[in-house]
């Protein structure tokens, strides 16, 4: 439930509860006060049936509906009364308030001795015109109120809903941030209740694009320093092999500390692309690409390797067209069509196959290879995760980092990346799913 609506059914609950309580102590209140002014009009009428001594009983009319029953008694006989059913007295002869039931409902009765005359006027009202006074009464008073509820609870969501407004800017604002922008937040209205917790978020935004500038360089200085001496230790070392080679000298260590080099910059190139992808560095735009052109790019661009261990490699499918960064896709295809040719023996196939999914474009990549178990495939996408650690079964060299830097950018696309078992090779299926920009052709 929203703030608002919980606002609004707070404060109507509140108030509802409010009215209804006062009608509540209203009514008693009333009852009170009915009941004072009813007492006072029969201690009034009292004096002034006193004064009635030309009137005998049998000259009296009926009124069985009259708001009042009197009597006048004198020397205990019934002289005057107002309703010919009523024989016997109406009340106790007292100077008191009292009820009685009669003529089949309650009475509130008064009785009062007047010692100059000798006489004893009972007068008698009905309690119910007491109870329907004090309801006329309350309901005048309430009835207002009720029909006022409506009303009252557009006023308060309208006035929660502006009071909220602050708030609203503030998840507006969060909401239209890029994922690389971490500047201060600087709403044009803002209440003193959201001051700490612009406050609190600005300082976070301030700590995280602090932590995000440090691991940056860090990535970026460690992988460019390590490229020079690099260089030249590639250099050196091949140097070396040659003299050696020359010198007809074979040495084995030599082709370790070679394939210890070349793994070292694969490495430290790998850090460079992570690096470049990285979700606060990535400002790709996207643009128009076909996956059948692109991959052909990326086949033209790996065939070396592949023709280095006599393998041959198909790419199958129309493709279809997608909205992406090309160079970033580059990556991740070479990594995969690397990764396929590397982990498979020589004079082996290497499939691309494309093709679409609904809305989505398809991209698959198969090998020969032994593949990878189902308790690994989620594992594999870690940073520097390789199965069987350093000595991989396959005795290929790498970092771990080819996976992880793939689905980091089918992420950064909005795309996924599957594992599976090739059905017809045998070896890995690894397929990308991306959002198509256009129809498949």
């Amino acid at each position: 439930m929203s703030i608002r609506r919980y606002l609004t059914l707070i404060l109507l609950s509140v108030i509802t509860l409010v009215t209804f309580t006062a009608a509540i102590q209203g009514y008693r209140g009333s009852m009170a006060k009915a009941t004072s002014v009813f007492d006072n009009e029969l201690r009034s009428l009292t004096h002034v049936l006193v004064n009635i001594t030309d009137l005998s009983t049998h000259s009296l009319a009926s009124q069985p509906d009259a708001a009042f029953v009197y009597q006048i008694w004198q020397h205990n006989s019934l002289i005057v009364n107002s309703h010919p059913a009523l024989k016997t007295a109406i009340s106790d002869f007292k100077n008191e308030f009292a009820e009685h039931n009669f003529l089949a409902q309650r009475w509130r009765t008064y009785g009062h001795f007047f010692e100059s005359q000798n006489k004893w006027v009972l007068v008698a009202q009905p309690v119910n015109r007491r109870f329907e006074l004090a309801e006329q009464m309350i309901l005048a008073a309430v009835t207002p109120l009720i029909l006022c509820i409506p009303l009252l609870a557009v006023i308060i969501f309208l006035l929660v809903s502006s009071g909220l407004r602050p708030l609203r800017l503030l998840s507006d604002n969060l909401r239209a941030k890029k994922a690389d922008d971490l500047t201060a937040i600087t709403p044009q209205k803002q209440r003193n209740e959201l001051s700490p917790v612009l406050e609190t978020l600005n300082q976070l935004f301030e700590r995280l694009n602090a932590a995000f500038l440090q691991e940056k360089r860090f990535a970026s200085d460690a992988a460019h320093e390590l490229r020079t001496p690099l260089s030249v230790l590639k250099i050196n070392a091949h140097n070396l092999a040659l003299e050696l080679s020359s010198s007809g000298a074979h040495n084995t260590n030599m082709q370790y500390l070679q394939q210890g080099i070349e793994r070292m910059g694969h490495v430290v190139e790998q850090i460079l692309l992570l690096n470049r992808t990285n979700p606060q560095q990535y400002q790709g735009q996207f643009n128009t690409i076909h996956t059948r052109s692109l991959c052909q790019t990326v086949i033209a661009s790996v065939f070396p390797q592949i023709e280095a261990k006599n393998q041959e490699i198909e790419l199958l499918g129309q493709g279809a067209v997608i909205q992406g960064d090309e160079f970033s896709l580059g990556i991740l295809l070479q990594n995969l069509i690397s990764n396929a040719s590397k982990y498979s023996p020589n004079e082996s196939l290497v499939r691309v196959v494309l093709g679409s999914k609904g809305n989505q474009a398809v991209i698959r990549v198969e090998d020969s290879g032994p593949g990878i178990d189902k308790s690994e495939y989620q594992r594999v996408f870690e940073r520097f995760y390789r199965i069987g650690g350093d000595r991989h079964s396959s005795n290929t060299p790498g970092c771990g980092l080819g996976l992880a830097i793939s689905k980091h950018i089918a992420q950064l696309h909005n795309a996924s990346l599957t594992l599976g078992r090739s059905e017809q090779l045998s070896g890995l299926s690894v397929e990308l799913l991306l959002l198509q920009g256009q129809s498949s052709e």
